[in-house]
């Protein structure tokens, strides 16, 4: 037997435990295997982060980042990027702990408001009950008095009773109205924690959590009234260069300046969203798709005219460009239609030369 408490070998493991326990280890070892292979064929960075993910994608049970992964790599991405795999964890992993955290806090909270109501409550309803009878006793004595001053005596004692009665109503109401605000309290937490999980943290646009949650309920819309809408994918060109060459934050500041850009040219209702490292998803409501066209191009060539240097080293980076596919909604569509469509179109763009946008069903606009 090994003298060290923290090793178990294999003959020891069998042994002392028996079939199902062995039958349970070699089932998690084949996961562990598999998260290894996938950790090798995606050349992801070997850190417990990245572990923890294909560990979880290879067991399976979390339905929603293993459909996530599979709709990358059914879109011919090969790889998962970094970035896809730090947002899947994020969003099904990071995200389920800390919203279930969040939940059971409120929970705990809401629970402990509702004891302490219900404490001073019952507090309120005994002292209720013994006023009824100090009332009903006093009514039962009349009768047997004989002096005026046994009546006052009987007075003076349901007087005493009426102002505990009304103390208790006032501690009564003026524990439900904290306990209300406790909870008002609670719900707004909640629903802040709630907000910030719908923004991506680099650039502070919406992200793909919040991107699924609601293109849904805008193709409903623009379905049941009849309103055009455009879906708009956009990917920075060549950005594992920049990245190669001038580093990741360099990289990341590139990004910024994107996600700034789109968002001070769209307008109202149009969403913003970064969808996965480089690429981002525009959502135009009540938009026809010679606007659509219209507007992506500002975008295109206000990021072009942009001659970028790094400020601590005085580097030149050059004119960063992009390339967009633009699709309509088309009746029939749904979330991931009017998405593979408008990936199809950016895939055209990249094809045809990058830093042009290919839309359907209208012609396209090239660089100018």
């Amino acid at each position: 037997m090994s003298g060290n408490p923290a090793i178990i070998h294999g003959n020891e493991y069998s042994g002392a435990t028996g079939t199902k326990e062995a039958s349970d280890f070699s089932s998690s070892m084949e996961i562990a295997n598999s998260a290894f292979r996938f950790i090798q064929t995606h050349m992801t960075p070997p850190v417990p982060r990245s572990y923890e993910f294909w560990y979880t994608y290879a067991q399976g049970n979390n339905k929603k980042l293993n459909e996530h992964v599979n709709a990358l790599l059914q879109r011919g991405a090969g790889r998962l990027k970094d970035y896809d795999i730090e947002q899947i964890h994020d969003e099904h992993i990071n995200q389920n702990s800390a919203e279930h955290k969040l939940q059971r806090e409120t929970s705990e909270g809401l629970s402990q408001e509702l004891n302490t109501v219900h404490e001073v409550l019952r507090s309120y309803l005994t002292s209720s009950e013994q006023f009824g009878d100090k009332l009903s006793q006093s009514l039962n004595e009349l009768p047997s008095f004989k002096s005026i001053d046994d009546v006052a005596d009987v007075l003076r004692d349901v007087l005493a009773e009426n102002d505990r009665m009304q103390n208790e109503t006032s501690q009564l109401r003026a524990a439900v109205e904290a306990s209300q605000e406790q909870v008002d309290n609670l719900e707004q937490k909640l629903q802040a924690a709630r907000e910030v999980s719908f923004y991506d943290s680099l650039t502070q646009l919406r992200n793909r959590r919040y991107y699924d949650q609601q293109l849904p309920q805008e193709l409903l819309k623009a379905s049941l009234e009849n309103l055009p809408l455009c879906l708009a994918v956009a990917d920075i060109d060549h950005f594992k260069r920049i990245n190669d060459k001038f580093g990741h934050s360099v990289g990341d500041g590139v990004l910024k300046l994107f996600a700034n850009l789109m968002s001070n040219t769209v307008k109202g209702r149009d969403m913003v969203v970064r969808y996965g490292g480089e690429e981002f998803v525009i959502v135009l409501p009540e938009t026809q798709i010679e606007d659509a066209v219209t507007l992506i191009d500002k975008i295109r060539v206000k990021l072009q005219a942009i001659n970028l240097t790094v400020r601590k080293t005085g580097q030149t980076i050059g004119n960063v460009t992009a390339s967009f596919g633009i699709a309509l909604f088309e009746p029939g569509d749904d979330q991931d239609s009017l998405f593979i469509r408008a990936d199809s179109l950016l895939y055209q763009a990249k094809k045809g030369g990058r830093n042009r946008i290919v839309s359907s069903p209208k012609p396209d606009v090239t660089t100018s």
